[in-house]
């Protein structure tokens, strides 16, 4: 079968490519989807068939009938059924131009006959391709050019692709095995880029025993792709196919004991490298090597407790240096040329050490590292090498490409010696409540504008320097009585500098305070669907949209902008006064002072209130006042620089523990609105708050965020209805300002997207590290930092879903953590048993829409205080969970059940959690079984709880629940009432919800 006969194959894959672009046919004609990628798979196939067409007569068994094939007829039956169809797909690819509505009828006809046709060569293929791989396997030989292998790994991996990505055909594939398939991945992807590396070091020819064993490899990962193509979602959950997976995958290895020495010899015989392309291309093959490098030696770091502390240590200063070496690679070429050469040295020895037997044995749990005999010779060689990169880095230590590379590679961070305590701040609290000045005239121009503008689309520009109050006017605007009953809808939305349009558009959609109810919904939408569904609310309405904290200066200036001017002296002196005071008068003693600060702030307002914080906690005293003043005026800048310096003071004259507290916003998205509770649970966790004998940690730290509040450097968004703080935020110029103080005293590092993930090595005592990036890049860039206490990770883009299939490896590389929290979707039903490693644990929060069940070893984390899981059903707790005598905090989305051994009915075994403080939201009965979870959390405060339902009684007893303030109790809206209703509440009761209890009239 040569090229010119595989035009059919090639024009059916095209015209299915076009259709499958098209939405709305895809959708209406399922088939289509299926067939493109059976085409995919089976493209795969005749590209590597068509190189063994000379080979002898294949022997194919079919119906228990062996029979005697030629592998050149076989492909051309294949050619023949693409040559049938050609002409009806073709026909669809015209009619999808033409927008012929018979399209529908023609494609459902057509397609289930032709994929009917394709799956008749499926246990064909895969014994040929077992055939093929059999007779590879005897002969030192490869069949295959080594460009056209390339291009037969590049096909596979493009086929491992399509089995794992969900907005193509396999949906609902297994985690496990999508784990496995991207171990092979890494396999095939070390191939790839192994012969370009060994090629550039100077290679000629690569042996054929080693081409051949490639080809094998090849061929097997080929061949079980295409098994697994075809195997139905009940087959691809079946346990015996998840075990059929991890065999196969185990045994196609890169580098397997037959090959190594002469895997080995190809790179110590390699010689000064010799530019095979171009100076870009040579970087690029070094790159790809490095990288595969980093996976296989992340793989074994995964698996380093079956290792020596030595050998362990001297595998984490390697890994550093590796991603080192791929920091350097991707600098300017033009700086980097003549280092190219020992770099490629550099990786021949990392290389030769990575693929070890003595290593991979013991990865596979074949043998424990004490036990080889290779261990010495090993550790020398490990620690040989990670010499050589240590001398290189030395060497361009002073270059300038050094000093170009993103600061975290030379980090060395001091412990930060705290306070002797936290004392709370017992200085009058300044004043909280929103204070607006000298923005009535500017409102009434914005007002104006919008009442009075054009038909068409009036854009109206805030603009001005950061922090001259342009949200607050807008906000003003916003909640005007006249714009309220002139506009009927009224939407906002915050920008900020980073933003993707999905998650714009549902931000937008929420913004009427349903978000709660609508925002699953529309992340399942895409960007199209979104825009109809704003297009169609707006449609024939009158609407007023704000877009807050814009950056981009095209969308500023769609409009004539509206310049916001600095406040005047006088307007600046009220606004200070006000702040500082309230309603009291200012001390005359101290009104001169009081101008003169106002002065320094040239009418900025954030400066100003800022200013107003910390002039409030400190005493009302000439001299006090004096000093502040002058610091002020040595500090203040005109331009851009005032409201930094401001806040610089500002923090200056913050407790310790404050600090702490107020530097955790940087690990928050830009504008994010955190919710308080969540926020004073990870400040618990972290150690900020000062425990103190006879007072919750939860009611201290309320007085940290209060105490913050008040000095005005962070805002509130929402109150909860029984007092206190519901979501916080804080400024953008404050934002920034944590980011870099916190970088700075290396408090925390914040890594957003895959650049900065992947060239990242952990700095000595770096206690800190969020992340803000899609959980692919996450995976991507096999992060290494065992020695880390907080590990946050969000999703760079909400909107977005890519699940994590497989968070075994977190528990084995961050074992010190004490803070985690995934929030990014875990595609997993029970968690992990690995989490019990995390001994050092404190707080726990993970997402996971499909989470079912928490296993008995998380009991082994006896320091943990915060548990969190967000899930899109019932989630099982163990009845260990009683045995973890710190628990603060269980919350649970959406339910939670708590399960109780044989005995548990016992009174005399109930075991308690004494210090639980919030449990949401509990599944149980409101009866006596309901009554003995109560008894064991005497002293929770926040209590929600859902009836099982089909019941016609409640009865529930919370009296003795005397440190309870918050409670809602649920059950199912079934017609008629409960036969039997007793509840009783303790006195000290603040806030009481019932929902759907059916009570009587």
């Amino acid at each position: 079968m040569d090229m010119a006969s595989t035009c059919s194959i090639d024009r059916v894959f095209l015209d299915l490519q076009s259709l499958v672009d098209n939405p709305p046919v895809m959708y209406r004609i399922p088939k289509i989807r299926a067939a493109y990628l059976d085409i995919k798979f089976l493209k795969t196939f005749v590209m590597s068939a068509r190189k063994w067409s000379h080979c002898n007569d294949l022997y194919l068994e079919s119906d228990n009938v062996v029979k005697k094939v030629s592998l050149p007829s076989f492909l051309s039956c294949i050619e023949d059924t693409f040559h049938k169809y050609e002409e009806d797909i073709h026909s669809l690819f015209l009619m999808l131009k033409s927008d012929a509505r018979d399209i529908l009828y023609v494609g459902n006809e057509v397609f289930p006959k032709f994929l009917k046709q394709i799956k008749s060569f499926k246990q064909e293929i895969i014994q040929v391709y077992f055939n093929l791989a059999s007779s590879r396997s005897l002969e030192s030989n490869s069949c295959m050019p080594v460009d056209e292998l390339m291009e037969f790994i590049d096909l596979i991996l493009q086929n491992l692709a399509d089995l794992t990505t969900s907005n193509l055909s396999i949906f609902d594939m297994d985690p496990q095995v999508i784990t496995q398939f991207q171990a092979l991945e890494a396999k095939l992807t070390f191939l790839k880029s192994f012969v370009p590396f060994a090629k550039l070091r100077g290679t000629a020819d690569i042996p054929a025993l080693l081409l051949a064993h490639f080809e094998v490899m090849a061929l097997n990962a080929a061949r079980l792709c295409y098994m697994c193509s075809f195997w139905d979602d009940e087959e691809r959950h079946n346990p015996e196919f998840c075990s059929m997976i991890y065999e196969q995958q185990q045994k196609i290895t890169a580098v397997d004991f037959q090959v190594y020495e002469i895997y080995m010899e190809v790179l110590r015989a390699t010689r000064s490298s010799k530019s095979l392309h171009n100076r870009m291309m040579d970087k690029q093959i070094l790159n790809n090597f490095n990288d595969s490098l980093i996976s296989c030696l992340w793989e074994l770091l995964c698996c380093s407790s079956s290792f020596m502390d030595s050998t362990k240590d001297e595998m984490g200063i390697l890994y550093a240096g590796l991603r080192f070496l791929r920091s350097i690679l991707r600098e300017q070429q033009e700086k980097m040329d003549e280092q190219n050469e020992k770099i490629g040295a550099l990786l021949t020895e990392a290389g030769i050490i990575i693929c070890s037997p003595s290593l991979n044995r013991v990865k596979e749990g074949e043998v424990s590292f004490l036990e080889s005999t290779e261990a010495c010779d090993c550790y020398d060689m490990l620690a040989n090498t990670n010499i050589h990169i240590k001398h290189f880095k030395d060497q361009i230590s002073g270059s300038s490409i050094i000093e170009s590379l993103p600061s975290f590679h030379s980090l060395r961070v001091p412990e930060v010696s705290k306070a002797s305590s936290h004392m709370l701040s017992k200085v009058k609290m300044p004043i909280a409540h929103e204070v607006v000045v000298g923005l009535d005239d500017e409102a009434e121009k914005v007002i104006e504008r919008l009442l009075s503008g054009p038909e068409q689309v009036e854009i109206v520009p805030i603009v001005g320097m950061a922090g001259l109050g342009k949200t607050t006017l807008a906000e003003k605007v916003y909640n005007d009585s006249s714009i309220i009953f002139n506009f009927q809808i009224r939407l906002w939305c915050t920008v900020s500098q980073e933003f993707d349009m999905k998650s714009l558009l549902i931000q937008i959609l929420c913004s009427n305070g349903k978000q709660s109810s609508m925002d699953e919904e529309l992340k399942k939408l895409n960007e199209h669907e979104l825009l109809q569904k704003l297009y169609q609310r707006l449609k024939m309405k009158r609407y007023l949209v704000v877009f807050d904290d814009v950056w981009d200066i095209k969308v500023q200036y769609g409009g004539e902008p509206h310049n916001l001017r600095p406040l005047s002296e006088k307007e600046s002196f009220e606004l200070l006064h006000k702040k500082v005071f309230g309603k009291e008068d200012c001390p005359q003693a101290l009104h001169g002072l009081g101008m003169e600060i106002a002065k320094k702030c040239m009418g900025l307002p954030l400066a100003l209130i800022v200013v107003a914080g910390a002039l409030a906690t400190t005493e009302h005293d000439i001299l006090v006042w004096e000093e502040f003043a002058e610091s002020l005026t040595s500090t203040m800048v005109s331009g851009a620089g005032q409201c930094k310096k401001s806040l610089e003071l500002s923090y200056e004259h913050l407790p310790y523990h404050l600090k702490e507290c107020l530097l955790y916003f940087a690990a928050f998205r830009e504008d994010e609105k955190i919710g308080a509770k969540n926020l004073m649970r990870l400040w618990i966790a972290e150690g900020f708050v000062e425990k103190i004998e006879g007072e919750r940690s939860e009611d201290i730290a309320e007085e940290y965020l209060m105490d913050l509040i008040g000095r005005n450097l962070v805002m509130v968004s929402e109150n909860r209805s029984i007092g206190g703080v519901k979501t916080c935020y804080i400024h953008d110029l404050i934002f920034e300002f944590c980011k870099g103080e916190a970088k700075e005293k290396k408090f925390l590092q914040v890594l957003q997207g895959y650049d900065e993930l992947s060239n990242f090595n952990e700095p000595p005592n770096l206690p800190r590290l969020p992340i803000c990036s899609s959980g692919e890049d996450f995976i991507k860039s096999k992060l290494f930092c065992p020695h880390l206490d907080t590990l946050l990770l969000c999703n760079a883009t909400p909107g977005y879903e890519f699940d994590l299939l497989n968070i075994s490896f977190l528990f084995g590389i961050y074992k010190h953590l004490k803070v985690l929290n995934l929030d990014i979707n875990l595609r997993l039903e029970e968690l992990p048993t690995e989490v019990e490693s995390l001994l050092c644990l404190r707080y726990l929060a993970l997402t996971g829409r499909t989470m079912k069940f928490i296993p008995p070893s998380i009991a082994k984390l006896s320091h943990l205080e915060t548990f969190c899981v967000y899930s899109g059903g019932l989630v099982s707790l163990p009845d260990s969970i009683w045995n973890m005598k710190k628990l603060r905090q269980v919350c649970v989305r959406r339910r939670v059940v708590i399960r109780f051994s044989c005995n548990d009915n016992v009174l005399e075994n109930l075991s308690s959690l004494p210090n639980l403080d919030t449990l949401s939201n509990l599944y149980l009965s409101y009866d006596q079984e309901g009554e003995n979870i109560l008894r064991r959390i005497p002293n929770v405060r926040r209590l929600k709880i859902f009836n099982l339902g089909g019941q016609n009684i409640v009865c529930c007893n919370m009296s003795r629940l005397e440190c309870l303030e918050s409670l809602v109790l649920a059950g199912y809206s079934l017609s008629g009432s409960q036969e039997h209703v007793d509840l009783s509440f303790p006195m000290n009761l603040k806030k009481l919800c019932l929902f759907n209890l059916r009570l009587p009239g």
